[in-house]
């Protein structure tokens, strides 16, 4: 018996380190995440404009473009929880506009429901600070998240996909990295597709909340708010629930009429970013910008930048 006691320990030992020295490289791991935070913690005080949201800004909207002092907290699959978190966290005296995203899945992600997204979760509580889950929950182990964290292991041989450049915008949406079949419309319409008939999920309610939050923090501070739908291709905007797209415009329409002061730029049809010169430059796929996209996009909203 003692044996075989021995040997389970030394196994479950084993296990244990591999997962220790496992989390320990992964956390060393470059990601946007703690980037962002040791820039904003450095830095938050000087931002004028600030950048929030999903991929859809995180790529979609360059910084760079909108003055001295922009910056974007955007990153892949944000949801407003956190767009909320990160607007209250960090000291910003100076902040003077916040571009926010409505997209169409906006009102229904929810990082910590989400059959295969809980593990983006965990970068806030251990790169960014964020209280919102408790420490050694989780929501603060890299290895708890399984198949993202074999993702990660997997850096040790193969080079990062990911980049972004000096003031947070995602840069490896450009047209040498976009797949033949980047115009994946139905494909992406039904993966961000949510409501079905009359069913409500109820992460709606959990993100009207957030986005009435924001509206109300930026109306308190003078804060302009531009609540920004990036291009979709017409493919993705073909295939969308027209359910969920009246839901969502029932939600705003309630909201915008309490916060008449909020910036409403609906683009998600603009037809300046459907030509077909080389083959729609603009698009990376159905509904993110690639970077020639992201610099029209950019230009567009410059002049609603509060100087």
């Amino acid at each position: 018996m003692r044996p075989f006691v021995y040997r389970t320990f030394l196994l479950i030992l084993m296990f244990a380190t591999t997962l220790l020295v496992g989390e320990l490289y992964v956390r060393q791991y470059p990601n946007p995440a703690r980037d962002k935070h040791q820039w904003m913690l450095r830095h938050s005080q000087e931002v004028e404009t600030l950048v929030l949201g999903s991929s859809h800004t995180f790529y979609g909207v360059q910084p760079a473009l909108l003055g001295p002092h922009a910056y974007s907290l955007a990153q892949v699959s944000q949801t407003y929880r956190y767009d909320l978190y990160l607007l209250q966290h960090y000291p910003m005296p100076r902040l003077r506009t916040v571009i926010l995203p409505f997209s169409y899945f906006s009102l229904y992600d929810d990082l910590e429901t989400m059959g295969d997204e809980p593990f983006t979760a965990v970068r806030y509580r251990i790169y960014m600070d964020c209280d919102i889950h408790p420490w050694l929950s989780t929501w603060h182990l890299e290895c708890m998240q399984g198949a993202a964290f074999k993702e990660k292991i997997r850096s040790l041989w193969r080079p990062a996909t990911m980049t972004w450049d000096s003031l947070g915008y995602g840069t490896n949406y450009t047209l040498t990295q976009r797949s033949d079949d980047w115009n994946n419309g139905q494909q992406r319409a039904e993966r961000n597709t949510h409501v079905h008939g009359t069913e409500t999920p109820a992460s709606l309610e959990l993100n009207r909340g957030y986005l009435r939050e924001i509206m109300n923090h930026c109306q308190e501070r003078g804060i302009r708010l531009i609540l920004l739908s990036t291009p979709c291709t017409e493919s993705f905007c073909r295939h969308q629930s027209h359910e969920q797209l009246a839901k969502n415009e029932h939600v705003l329409g309630q909201l915008l009429r309490q916060h008449t002061e909020v910036v409403r730029l609906d683009l998600t049809e603009d037809e300046r970013f459907r030509r077909c010169e080389q083959g729609y430059p603009d698009f990376y796929d159905a509904d993110h910008l690639s970077t020639v996209g992201a610099e029209r996009l950019t230009r567009l909203l410059r002049p609603y930048i509060t100087r």
